[in-house]
């Protein structure tokens, strides 16, 4: 088995089925694999994801929500900054807060964004409803439908497909695909980004933004286990963060008290600057003996 460089630069890819790759570039612009070359698609965008019915979601850098509908963008009400779509009714993406949000019914114009408890960087769903996630802190997380079940290792990226078919980005850049239970990993190959279609193809970008796509040809496993293998899973309380009202809140009110603080010990240095003290008598005798 090996990894076949793929002409193009891409920073960023998502994969549907049959190799239906959509990416993003430095440039920010959108290009859809044509099995031959890659053909531009007019927009912008920082962050894509590709449904395994062919669904294209896009988020772009003033965090807006575009869906593609065959010959342009439609505009989705909600601001993300990473998206992952498994197919038109999963949709998943995290905001610029680390908050997670899946839309309701799919619908791109009547749907509605519902935030789900946690916070996450990367957040990645499949057609079946399986979703994995990762934390600032490169916490893995897989989700159970009411609460995000910790799964041992660290990674920087996630991707899945299907229930079985789970890959990432581990803290070294190597290329790890969850089986059975443990984190195992591609040999030979370092990458940025990664994504496994529900067929299994398997394609990545490098630090170079080069493009990879694994191809098969012989019938030895390219995978070997992780030093992080077997993992353990857990049922964990993601960090809820803090509202940001509170916050505000408290600083105003920490602000205040500094400013009153301050203005008592000026007006104590003021009056005793100008109170008379009355001489102590004996002193200046001493200092003259």
């Amino acid at each position: 088995m090996s990894w076949k460089k793929i002409d193009g630069i891409l920073t960023q890819l998502a994969v549907g089925r049959d190799n239906n790759v959509w990416g993003i570039n430095f440039k920010d612009e959108i290009f859809q694999y044509t099995g031959q070359t890659w053909r531009n698609i007019e927009g912008l965008a920082v962050n894509v994801g590709v449904g395994a019915d062919g669904t294209v979601w896009v988020v772009n850098r003033f965090d807006q929500i575009f869906a593609w509908n065959g010959i342009g963008w439609t505009n989705v009400p909600g601001a993300l900054v990473q998206i992952s779509v498994g197919d038109k009714s999963q949709v998943w993406g995290v905001n610029r807060a680390d908050n997670v949000f899946y839309r309701t019914n799919g619908d791109v114009l009547n749907g509605t964004w519902v935030q789900v408890p946690g916070l996450l960087i990367n957040v990645s769903v499949a057609s079946d409803g399986t979703v994995w996630g990762v934390s600032r802190n490169r916490d893995i997380f897989k989700w159970n439908g009411k609460d995000w079940i910790q799964i041992g290792g660290k990674l920087k990226q996630i991707y899945t497909s299907s229930e079985s078919s789970v890959v990432g980005i581990g803290i070294n850049n190597n290329v790890l695909q969850y089986k059975d239970g443990q984190w195992l990993q591609y040999k030979d190959i370092i990458l940025e980004n990664v994504a496994i279609s529900i067929d299994n193809n398997l394609w990545g970008i490098d630090s170079m933004e080069e493009i990879y796509m694994f191809q098969p040809n012989s019938t030895t496993s390219p995978l070997t286990p992780t030093s992080t293998s077997p993992t353990t899973s857990s049922t964990v309380t993601i960090n809820p963060g803090y509202p940001a009202g509170a916050i505000i809140g408290l600083s105003v009110g920490l602000g205040l008290a500094l400013i009153i603080c301050g203005a008592t010990i000026l007006f104590i240095i003021r009056r005793y600057k100008k109170t008379k003290f009355p001489e102590v008598s004996g002193f200046s005798e001493v200092v003259r003996q």
